[in-house]
């Protein structure tokens, strides 16, 4: 999904961020190079939350148990005993529920089948979720370890390679010939290349492709290795 200033203002949101040198980056925000500290990290964990994007929460059983039974298929042959009922038990003289009783055979079947098989999936779905923990690699305590994504925080130092999922929007510090992947925002098929400082041409910035020193969470590294700093908490 391309970004537009009628959308999302990206010169509001990252262009301090990108026009500033890296040493004026380092010290306007009070970046460390060799990294944030176990506490520093943990008290802002604390105030800004963890590195995740925010989700719906997830469905209960009884959504999924109406959905099944509200299904397209099911309201037809609701709407079709309705009628029946009409026609069968209020006008008739001698009331008849054969019929009524045969939809309501398949209805309950229908919806049962469907409830379990859709219930079943996504309790699935979400173990396989928690199972996946997805990991990228900061300098902690003066030391590169590797955690989880979300324990990512604002001002910690990330370093990447070819292959990595950019785990937060990051302003590049470090980086030779490196290429990032920003098709599931922009649609961009090509590598966009990343530098250090800001070089374009042009003073104004219209889309997250004017910004040549800023990643997006959520693409990832083509080649090169780079170092970065998370600038947003997201």
């Amino acid at each position: 999904m391309a970004n537009t200033k009628e959308d999302v203002n990206i010169e509001r949101l990252y262009g301090r961020q990108s026009s500033l040198s890296k040493e004026e980056f380092l010290k306007s925000f009070n970046i460390k190079e060799d990294g944030l500290t176990s506490s520093e990290a943990t008290n802002r964990i604390n105030k800004y939350g963890l590195n995740e994007v925010k989700q719906a929460k997830p469905k209960k059983w009884y959504n999924y148990f109406f959905s099944s039974l509200f299904s397209p298929f099911n309201s037809i042959l609701i709407g079709i005993a309705c009628i029946l009922y009409y026609t069968d038990v209020y006008l008739a003289q001698v009331p008849s529920y054969a019929n009524i009783i045969v939809i309501a055979i398949l209805v309950s079947a229908s919806t049962l089948l469907e409830f379990f098989e859709e219930y079943n999936s996504n309790r699935a779905a979400e173990k396989l979720k928690e199972m996946v923990a997805t990991t990228t690699s900061v300098i902690r305590d003066g030391k590169e370890i590797s955690i989880p994504i979300n324990q990512v925080v604002l001002g910690d130092i990330v370093k990447l390679s070819a292959g990595s999922l950019i785990p937060a929007d990051l302003r590049v510090l470090e980086s030779k010939d490196l290429y990032v992947g920003q098709s599931s925002l922009t649609g961009e098929s090509d590598a966009v290349k990343k530098s250090v400082e800001f070089n374009s041409e042009s003073s104004e910035i219209d889309s997250i492709s004017d910004l040549e020193n800023i990643c997006f969470m959520g693409t990832n590294v083509i080649s090169r290795k780079c170092q970065m700093c998370s600038n947003k908490n997201c």
